[in-house]
């Protein structure tokens, strides 16, 4: 018989020029869920480009953490850790002797990646956690940024390496703002990628992160979500403008320090590095992506199946991601795959819409232990702020709102949130609610009983077409959530029994 393979707890340590970090992750087939993350703000590549070296205050912080990180490990049993350092032991002088000693230190083999490994592995990790990406990775680190034109299809052509990080291209407290520009714009110029006429800019680093939460800050966004945040053109210019504007308004400065922490100190250069790559590029819009360098390391590899004996018909980090974070048993996991056969012939039939159809179904179950006064609120933010991947936010809103809609046929979604997705996607989320409701209701759950049932839409009738023999099924609860669907689709409900019932084409 199938069964489930569990998660595999895999670790990567990323040596940077700013952090040191580790992240521990349970892989679930495309899918890696962060199960203990920490940084250390160590500063190797602070001073590098006047001395050539590593920062000394910075080698120390950094095999401190590499000490915790390895008893941490040895702790949680976890075999696979994989150690990579980038541009400053990179570039630096005694970067070879830093990486011998870190190696000893941590346990483990550490991998010096050169700029054309960075933008290949963001780029990878990029495209694990986003649907169909197609665009420029940029990936901004403590001492240079990469870029790698990635599409559907997969990267095209080799990336790119600049020294445009804040260890690289320092501002001192007299540097002019236009000297600053000027200078990043003189580095661009060697960019070939920024020149592929792509139209969007995945920002990947911590910095870009940062400016990004400011951002959010400044609008009031509802969401605080940094995976998969879109900012336009007028978006990056005026938060540029904000975040310049710390240098005479006091006010703003101890706004932004409180909601970027340390990462204060080079904000204004992040912020004027997107600037002159968006407008560089000539992008529409920018994508921000918690996803970079760790997950593609981490999946440089081929990926394994999440049930021994079934195929796995999806492929998708979404799919797997919920599997993983609703910890989905094999019986869960096949009721979602029928209730999505279920559904399917009152949705709408386009392509891109039918991944996130079949994810709704995989949560179909997700608040069952919950209490039932509060299923359906407690339901929806448990999907609206899940660490699933590999969705748009206006996917993830239409997600919750379903679910919370699968819970309760009056579910209104919180007014906060009101403003995130599309209009149109409020009547398509109470569809698929009361749908995935009906369903459940009439099979207990259970993927083999939805065998005997399917709904058949037609001008003016919803029919539910139920196997002959299978029509003490039909209680009036199952009536009532048939009744419940029909309305809001405008049609008019009727029970039919057929000899057979056959899935929907």
């Amino acid at each position: 018989m199938p069964s489930a393979i569990p998660p595999e707890k895999s670790a990567v340590v990323d040596i940077g020029s700013n952090s040191v970090r580790l992240v521990i992750y349970e892989v679930t087939g495309s899918a890696a869920l962060p199960y203990f993350n920490e940084k250390v703000l160590a500063g190797l590549g602070r001073g590098l480009p006047e001395t050539g070296r590593l920062s000394e205050d910075g080698v120390e912080k950094a095999l401190a953490a590499l000490r915790r990180y390895r008893a941490i490990l040895t702790g949680l049993g976890v075999n696979r850790v994989i150690a990579v350092a980038t541009a400053a032991v990179r570039e630096a002088e005694d970067g070879p002797d830093f990486a011998r000693r870190a190696a000893t230190v941590l346990g483990a083999k550490l991998r010096i990646l050169s700029g054309a490994d960075e933008g290949r592995l963001s780029a990878l990790g990029v495209k694990v956690g986003f649907d169909m990406a197609d665009g420029v990775v940029g990936d901004l680190g403590g001492s240079s940024l990469e870029f790698q034109r990635i599409t559907p299809a997969g990267q095209d052509g080799r990336g790119e390496t600049h020294p445009l990080g804040p260890f690289s291209l320092s501002m001192s407290d007299g540097t002019k703002i236009s000297d600053h520009r000027k200078a990043i714009r003189k580095l661009l110029k060697h960019s070939q990628i920024l020149s592929s006429g792509a139209k969007r800019l995945y920002a990947v680093g911590g910095s870009w992160r940062a400016l990004a939460s400011v951002h959010m800050d400044l609008t009031a966004y509802p969401l605080g979500i940094l995976h998969g945040y879109r900012m336009s053109g007028q978006a990056i210019r005026s938060v540029t403008r904000e975040i310049l504007s710390i240098q005479r308004d006091k006010d703003m400065a101890s706004r932004v320090s409180s909601i970027v922490g340390r990462r204060f100190d080079t904000i204004v250069h992040a912020a004027l590095v997107l600037d002159e790559v968006f407008d560089y590029g000539e992008f529409k819009e920018v994508i921000v992506s918690a996803n970079g360098l760790r997950d593609g390391v981490l999946f440089d590899q081929q990926e394994r199946p999440l049930f021994e004996g079934i195929e796995r018909p999806f492929g998708d980090p979404l799919m797997d991601g919920i599997t993983a974070f609703l910890r989905l048993g094999r019986p869960q996991y096949e009721f979602g795959l029928a209730l999505y056969d279920f559904v399917a012939p009152v949705l709408p039939k386009s392509a891109n819409r039918q991944r996130i159809f079949r994810a709704a179904c995989l949560t179909a179950d997700c608040g069952a232990r919950f209490h039932p006064d509060h299923r359906a609120d407690m339901a929806y933010y448990l999907i609206l702020r899940s660490p699933i991947r590999s969705v748009s936010h206006e996917e993830r809103v239409m997600l919750a709102h379903a679910i919370g809609a699968r819970y309760t046929h009056k579910f209104q979604r919180p007014k906060a949130f009101a403003r995130l997705g599309r209009e149109s996607d409020d009547h398509l989320a109470r569809v698929l609610g009361a749908a995935m409701r009906l369903g459940a209701i009439y099979s207990g759950r259970s993927a083999p009983l939805l065998d005997q049932i399917r709904l058949r839409p037609t001008k003016s009738k919803l029919h539910l077409d139920v196997r002959k023999g299978s029509e003490d099924m039909v209680s009036s609860t199952v009536e009532k959530r048939l009744n419940q669907l029909a309305s809001i689709l405008d049609l008019e409900a009727q029970v039919s029994v057929a000899s057979e019932v056959s899935a929907a084409s």
